[in-house]
């Protein structure tokens, strides 16, 4: 009788086991799919990247940014670049601030008054 029993809980053991089983190799094909799915994609998106390289090339060939400004000149006015517009950023002037003051109240004076300060 304890036989049957055991023969029993080892029957249930195993179709425990097949199942569980069963259930990995399904999350691992599911795994696998994903991870085709997610490479066909970085394949896509690198051929899109090639493409617009490609397009910036050709968009930025001085031969033809040449012949633009040749067609377009009397539009755009276009002038050689001189050493004299060449600057740094440190000697660009700051543009002063000027706050109006709330509600009609009088002047704080200072930086926040109506007169700028420039630093």
């Amino acid at each position: 009788m304890i036989s049957r029993y055991v023969n029993l809980v080892l029957v249930i053991g195993v179709l425990a086991a097949a199942a569980t089983v069963y259930d990995m190799k399904h999350d691992a094909e599911r795994a696998a799919e994903r991870v085709a799915e997610l490479q066909r994609k970085i394949d896509e998106e690198r051929e899109r990247l090639q493409i617009l390289r490609a397009e910036w090339g050709l968009l930025n060939d001085p031969a033809r940014l040449q012949r633009l400004v040749e067609r377009y000149n009397e539009h755009l006015n276009l002038q050689p670049l001189s050493v004299e517009q060449i600057t740094r950023i440190d000697d660009v002037p700051v543009k002063p601030v000027q706050l109006e003051p709330i509600d009609g109240a009088p002047s704080l004076g200072g930086y926040a008054g109506t007169t700028p300060t420039v630093r």
